[in-house]
């Protein structure tokens, strides 16, 4: 009985071999495929950057500047000094900066670059209240006198002439001036685009056709001082006198000086 179970056994291993599929190896694919793609892709940014770089059809050509009214555009390409230079290597944050740093009175610069050789350059610029002209130079400034560029020539803004010299910093406030003074004067007298600066008498206007110089002084109420200014003028046109200045720096006791007195 031994003898025959055992038989059995190897014809069943017999029948076994002979129906199992056989399996052909396949070959050994790649162990990195990913590493080779990115050799690949990274020779070929390599090959575009190369022509980025060297390709004059990517260099700055053309640098246009949007929303500058205070300042020239070509000071501010002269500033951002991109005309040349290979596109990619523009650093839109760097140029940013030394635009706004330059200049002081712009609120936002924004730099974009454009394939293929043109980079924008759009500016904010902050408000400006008047313009403020010494020896024949003229700077923009804000509501609380600070000095935001030097202006290239007048325009439609009201102007101080300053007579006495003070320091001029662009990006600083100018010192010795009562600026919240002189925003109220300037919308009590919203005619008037012309006036003068000096320390001692300081704020001046020249507001009749006779050219008579008004002391405004560097404080009080404009306002008031302004109704005041309009009662003595009108009287002083009837009696036709001969007006060397009025002083309205104490509006409680203005002063007139004639010719006569």
């Amino acid at each position: 009985m031994a003898r025959r179970r055992l038989r059995k056994l190897k014809r069943s291993e017999t029948q076994l071999a002979a129906t199992a599929p056989v399996v052909t190896a396949l070959p050994a694919s790649p162990r990195h495929p990913g590493r080779v793609i990115s050799v690949l892709l990274l020779l070929l940014a390599l090959a575009l950057l190369g022509v980025l770089l060297v390709d004059a059809r990517f260099r700055v050509r053309d640098v246009q500047v949007n929303g500058a009214t205070l300042v020239a555009t070509d000071e501010i390409v002269s500033v951002a000094d991109l005309m040349g230079k290979p596109l990619v290597l523009v650093n839109s944050r760097e140029v940013a900066e030394s635009v706004t740093k330059a200049f002081g009175c712009f609120d936002k610069v924004h730099v974009e670059s454009r394939l293929p050789g043109t980079v924008q350059i759009q500016v904010v610029e902050e408000r400006a209240l008047l313009l403020w002209e010494q020896g024949g130079r003229y700077w923009w400034l804000d509501g609380d006198g600070r000095v935001l560029s030097e202006a290239g020539a007048p325009g439609s803004l009201p102007v101080i002439h300053d007579r006495s010299g003070l320091p001029v910093t662009v990006g600083s406030t100018i010192a010795g001036v009562p600026w919240p003074f002189v925003r109220e004067s300037l919308a009590a007298l919203p005619a008037v685009t012309d006036f003068q600066y000096t320390l001692e008498d300081g704020l001046i206007v020249f507001v009749t056709t006779a050219g008579w110089p008004v002391y405004l002084g560097s404080q009080g109420n404009p306002e008031y001082k302004v109704q005041v200014l309009k009662e003595i003028t009108s009287a002083l046109a009837a009696q036709e006198a001969e007006v060397v200045f009025i002083d309205l720096k104490n509006e409680r006791r203005p002063a007139v000086k004639t010719g006569t007195s």
